[in-house]
């Protein structure tokens, strides 16, 4: 898991990471640079890659069933 913080500088992310105990790596995009790349439509926004960069899912937006989503995580997991 890495996230990219759309906007953010380090000092920010060091914050938001302290207030939320997240564990995960994330990463500064103060320009944006990555969303523009990746042409992200908003946040938050999941991409699930594969080692060689591959997209296998993309979800927009609140994860409203997070049953269903590992459900579809794991069964790409299984396929790789």
């Amino acid at each position: 898991m890495l996230g990219v913080a759309a906007g953010n500088d380090e000092k920010q992310i060091a914050v938001y990471k302290k207030q939320t105990r997240i564990s995960f790596p994330v990463l500064p995009d103060k320009e944006g640079e990555v969303f523009t790349v990746l042409k992200v439509p908003g946040t938050p926004y999941m991409i699930m890659t594969d080692r060689q960069g591959k997209v296998l899912m993309s979800h927009a937006g609140v994860i409203k069933d997070l049953d269903q989503l590992l459900k579809e995580i794991r069964e790409i997991h299984k396929q790789q």
